[in-house]
């Protein structure tokens, strides 16, 4: 069968299965394309074939989309356009570069600076085997739960949060899949409808949309070199009762900026001044490389006002959608109860896996290990940008966790920069996706092979050398 017709048939084949379904896009020609090992005339053959059917259509400067599937064209009705409704939902869409990143990320081909994530080197295999031979003749009823979590885990996360300087009884833990579901829950189960959530800018946050689904206003506060502009701050309007601070004070994403005890207590003085609550995101801790960093917002509160999030997605794996969130009793509570109505808990597995990573200290003895490794790996990529990038740009880099942050020294297009960066074969964050107006990126040491980031950062440089 002739290449074009391969095409229309698995186009069609993906239609009549409802996989693309009427007002959705399909994917570029040059990925088409790329799919079937042939070039980009073969596609617009076929795709040529599917409008005169009727099945597809092309809108000028969009794309190419499903506009009927062959039942519809022999039943003259029209099936839901899911396109449409999807644009009404509660949940808005992603950032296009964002949808990109997060589908470029387990490509093979691509060179990995934009993971926030440890590289498959570091994973804990040796110690994850150990405790799970260890658990499996420990597993009795695979049960719901109380939303809670386990409670030998919530046991064991408190032991770990005294290394920390907090003193928080198991109780006063809910155990969540990752620090964004336990965000998700604050903003679900605890901000009403039209609060204002005060959020560090640039951050992590502004990607994801996290607080916009609970229609929340949103009110971006600078970060310099210390973290969080207090001075700033409280120059708001910050009305009592409906407003929250989200604050990434250790390692901040992206910048990697730290926030020191002096600003940590005047943040914590303010914030207790002006009743505003906290949320504190620390999700980076345990991943210290020079020195640990100065104790946690949390140790300052003597009233109930921070909500604290860790996790251990960064520090051993994603996969195993552990994380928790330490606050007021009656609060974990009403937010069990939340956690309740949408999925019933976390994987009692992952929960009993990170239980015994922390009894058995097998835990702390990962973190000896990837501290070690993210030292040299930051170290490295310091290194190629001295060598390679020192009259392009200015670099922070952190004394902790994953990340550097670059700014440019000119003004660049950063959608045109990604994309030729993308074209090179490597995967960045740019910094408007964090909300960010400048010419900056977001560089990950934590994944990429050490051989693979020289050939990045050299690439990097051919692009900024054509701006």
């Amino acid at each position: 069968m002739p290449r074009y017709l391969q095409i229309v048939h698995s186009i069609r084949e993906k239609i009549d299965k409802g996989e693309w379904v009427v007002g959705s896009r399909i994917p570029p020609q040059r990925a088409i394309a790329e799919q079937f090992a042939v070039n980009r005339s073969t596609v617009i053959t076929a795709i040529e074939i599917l409008k005169a059917e009727g099945l597809l259509e092309g809108r000028a400067g969009s794309g190419v989309y499903v506009v009927n599937n062959r039942w519809s064209l022999s039943a003259a009705i029209s099936p839901p356009d899911w396109e449409n409704l999807t644009q009404w939902s509660l949940q808005p869409s992603s950032n296009q570069t964002v949808q990109s990143i997060n589908e470029l990320e387990n490509r093979k081909d691509v060179i990995q600076l934009s993971k926030g994530e440890l590289g498959p080197d570091l994973f804990p295999q040796a110690d994850i085997a150990a405790a799970l031979t260890k658990v499996s003749g420990e597993l009795q009823e695979f049960g719901y739960g109380n939303g809670l979590g386990d409670a030998g885990l919530r046991g064991e996360i408190s032991r770990h949060m005294e290394e920390y300087g907090l003193s928080i009884a198991p109780e006063s833990i809910l155990i969540v899949s990752g620090a964004l579901q336990a965000l998700t829950l604050i903003a679900i189960g605890i901000l009403k409808k039209g609060s204002t959530v005060f959020l560090e800018n640039p951050s992590y946050l502004h990607s994801v949309n996290l607080f916009r689904t609970a229609e929340i206003s949103i009110r971006p506060i600078s970060v310099h070199e210390n973290g969080l502009n207090i001075e700033e701050l409280f120059q708001q309007n910050i009305p009592k009762g409906s407003s929250a601070l989200y604050i990434n004070p250790t390692y901040q994403n992206p910048t990697g900026t730290t926030m020191s005890k002096e600003h940590r207590q005047l943040l914590m003085d303010k914030c207790r001044y002006f009743q505003l609550p906290v949320i504190e995101d620390d999700i980076f801790r345990d991943l210290w490389i020079d020195e640990p960093a100065p104790a946690p917002l949390k140790t300052l509160d003597k009233s109930g006002q921070v909500l604290y999030v860790g996790s251990f997605s960064k520090t051993v794996a994603p996969g195993l959608r552990i994380g928790w969130l330490a606050g007021p009793e009656d609060v974990v509570k009403r937010l069990s109860d939340v956690r309740m109505q949408t999925d019933y808990g976390s994987s009692y597995l992952s929960q009993v896996l990170v239980r015994e990573l922390l009894r058995s200290r097998l835990y702390e003895k990962h973190l000896r290990k990837v501290r070690i490794y993210l030292k040299e790996r930051r170290a490295h990529l310091l290194k190629l940008l001295r060598l390679h990038l020192s009259e392009y740009a200015t670099w922070r880099a952190a004394s902790g966790g994953f990340f550097i942050w670059v700014t440019l020294n000119k003004k660049v297009n950063m959608h045109t920069f990604f994309k030729a960066c993308l074209n090179s074969g490597v995967l960045i964050n740019p910094g408007f996706i964090y909300n960010d107006s400048h010419s900056t990126i977001r560089l990950s040491y934590s994944y990429e092979e050490v051989e693979l980031m020289e050939v990045a950062i050299i690439k990097i440089k051919k692009v900024l050398e054509g701006q």
